[in-house]
């Protein structure tokens, strides 16, 4: 899944710009109350790109196990889904949600249907396979699935701290705009 591995790199590196001038420079959502559930949707992506770059440049999913990869991707629309849902009230007390980010939503969303669509046009034909997974690096260089493997442990990472900064922030009460 050569393609399919060079545009989830793209969207990793997004993903990551995302996180790092939004999420933490720019908003610093994981010190805010009114960001507490957008933290825990936030918590789930974690590992389900965490998943993705160990899988997608490394794998074979034949049979269930390809349908279970198509599962994933649902499961990251629903978490887009309810994560665009949030931001508006999430981010109100703080400014709202910068242009740029939301720009950069619609770039990775678009980024991600091609990541589905090249997945479907590679690896399609393993929905028919007998069920295996089988350790099959694709035709990239090593050190990009070496470079995918950290970016894989550095979403997982995020996405702890995520779940944690939510945890802590559901003892914190939420703050009125009238308080403001």
């Amino acid at each position: 899944m050569e393609v399919a591995t060079y545009i989830l790199f793209g969207l990793g590196c997004l993903g990551a710009t995302d996180i790092a001038l939004y999420h933490s420079f720019s908003h610093g959502i994981r010190s805010h109350p009114d960001s507490r559930a957008e933290l825990v949707v936030h918590s789930l992506r974690g590992p389900t790109y965490a998943a993705l770059f160990l899988v997608i440049p490394n794998l074979v999913l034949q049979g269930f196990y390809f349908w279970c990869l198509l599962a994933l991707f649902v499961f990251d629309i629903l978490i887009s889904i309810v994560d665009f849902t949030l931001e508006r009230e999430s981010r109100r007390l703080l400014g709202g949600l910068p242009s740029g980010e939301y720009v950069l939503h619609i770039i990775i969303a678009m980024l991600f249907g091609s990541l589905v669509t090249a997945v479907c046009l590679e690896a399609g034909v393993w929905r028919s396979l007998p069920t295996k997974i089988s350790y099959q690096p694709a035709d990239v260089p090593d050190v990009l699935r070496l470079v995918m493997a950290v970016m894989a442990l550095l979403v997982l990472f995020s996405g702890i701290q995520d779940a944690m900064a939510a945890r802590k922030l559901y003892a914190v009460p939420l703050r009125n705009s009238e308080d403001e």
